[in-house]
């Protein structure tokens, strides 16, 4: 990927990202946008579906400024701000956490730098490279090169989703250092986090557009599990797994291929085959796979005791339409 620092190119695309999310907003709420002593009276919008505010604000010749917040504020309150993603004026500036970039297809999207603030100790740069899970890439940043989060792309229907879960992501690891005083974030007991969905910096994509789903597709997932019975958790070596209730046997270990290349797949696939022969109990292993590709593979991988499952993206939705299979019941188990 390539960064943007066209001013033209900049001011398109940073009009296209603030839109993004009014299609979403359910109510306007006026608030106090910064903190005690130097906040500003805004309006920011609320979605309920991404689970955000977002506020937009033109700093002439100098940057967009995009501010989140996570919780549903009251009107004329003073707002936490969660997370920001600014771009900057015109140029390169690596000083702002964001920017817009390319693939080599012509693609655009909103990545990140790593450059986060909260005004706490241990809350910056250092902990978003070493605790941040998501879609990193390569990217030509002027004359360096160097690693960025991918928030998602620009022209996806899901791009709101996308940036959201992002925004949510950055949350859950600022809330977390801060709780535990650390910089490095441990969990010990068994529960789904969104801020562990992804991979770390060390590892690469090939479908950069497809794999900008991957993450939003995995926490849907768990969130539809989640309204079963079943207990949800992921950890740094299994990116979904299930526990039925009154029991602490995992019962399936899921995943999701990072795109939708044949390599991914197989990878994913691999994966399943190693935390299944390291589990207990023998689980059911389940692998999710693009409507489209599932009957490429759904025989070969039942030969080697894989589960697939499709889904498929309508808009800004993602459905499951064989989910049901997954049984409560190990009995009955698919």
């Amino acid at each position: 990927m390539k960064v943007i620092d066209d001013e033209k190119l900049i001011r398109k695309y940073a009009k296209l990202f603030a839109r993004s999310f009014k299609p979403f907003a359910d109510e306007a709420i006026k608030v106090k946008l910064g903190h005690q002593g130097a906040s500003f009276p805004a309006r920011i919008f609320w979605s309920k579906k991404l689970g955000i505010w977002s506020f937009s604000k033109t700093v002439k010749s100098v940057r967009y400024w995009n501010a989140f917040g996570t919780e549903r504020p009251r009107v004329d309150s003073q707002s936490a701000i969660t997370a920001e993603i600014n771009f900057p004026w015109s140029g390169i500036d690596r000083k702002t956490g964001a920017a817009f970039a390319t693939d080599a297809g012509g693609r655009v999207y909103a990545v990140h730098r790593g450059k986060i603030g909260g005004g706490k100790k241990g809350i910056g740069k250092s902990l978003f490279e070493d605790n941040y899970r998501g879609l990193w890439v390569w990217m030509e940043d002027g004359d360096t090169l160097g690693q960025v989060a991918v928030i998602g792309a620009l022209d996806s229907p899901r791009f709101a989703l996308q940036a959201a879960l992002f925004v949510r992501k950055v949350g859950q690891m600022k809330s977390a250092v801060s709780l535990s005083q650390q910089t490095s974030l441990n969990f010990a007991e068994v529960a789904f986090r969104e801020e562990r969905i992804g991979s770390p910096p060390s590892l690469s994509v090939d479908n950069i557009a497809e794999a900008c789903d991957h993450d939003l597709i995995v926490s849907q997932l768990a969130a539809l599990l989640q309204r079963w019975k079943y207990k949800t958790g992921n950890d740094a070596g299994r990116e979904l797994f299930l526990i039925p209730p009154d029991s602490n046997q995992i019962a399936y270990v899921l995943a999701v291929p990072s795109d939708n290349t044949h390599k991914s797949i197989l990878s994913a696939a691999a994966g399943l085959l190693i935390q299944k022969s390291a589990e207990g109990g023998h689980p059911g292993a389940v692998i999710l796979i693009p409507d489209s590709q599932l009957n490429a593979y759904v025989q070969l991988l039942e030969r080697i005791g894989i589960f697939a499952l499709g889904y498929r993206r309508e808009g800004d939705r993602i459905i499951f339409p064989d989910l049901g299979k997954i049984r409560l019941d190990q009995n009955s188990q698919m």
